[in-house]
């Protein structure tokens, strides 16, 4: 998983670079809450290194990208595993809910049980 800053980069270079495979980016458009140039040179570091985009070149402020399939899919399957996540988390509450009910059922006959007898 992406941080906060480094997935807001990776969108906004999504968005960027939406219509051709390879685009031209000026550093100023990278730039975003309080990021200076160096922290946006590293955050495309990182992602380049984790197989999320193709640098071609970058010198002088402008940095030739290619987001790359994994870069491109990365908010989908982050939608996807936080849905599943909420599915088996629905699923472990159901379990506890039901296998604390049948607890109670079994140790109130087994009560019953003993005071008949």
């Amino acid at each position: 998983m992406l941080d906060r800053r480094t997935g807001h980069l990776l969108a906004k270079l999504n968005a960027l670079c939406a219509r051709s495979a390879f685009c031209i980016v000026e550093e100023e458009e990278l730039l975003f809450a309080g990021e200076d140039g160096e922290s946006v040179k590293g955050m495309l570091g990182f992602l380049k290194d984790r197989g999320y985009l193709e640098l071609g070149y970058a010198e002088g402020g402008e940095y030739c990208v290619r987001i790359l399939p994994e870069g491109r899919l990365y908010f989908e399957r982050a939608a996807a595993e936080k849905k599943d996540e909420q599915r088996r988390n629905r699923m472990e509450a159901l379990c506890a809910f039901f296998g604390a009910l049948l607890g109670a059922a079994l140790s109130g006959g087994i009560v019953a049980l003993i005071v008949l007898l």
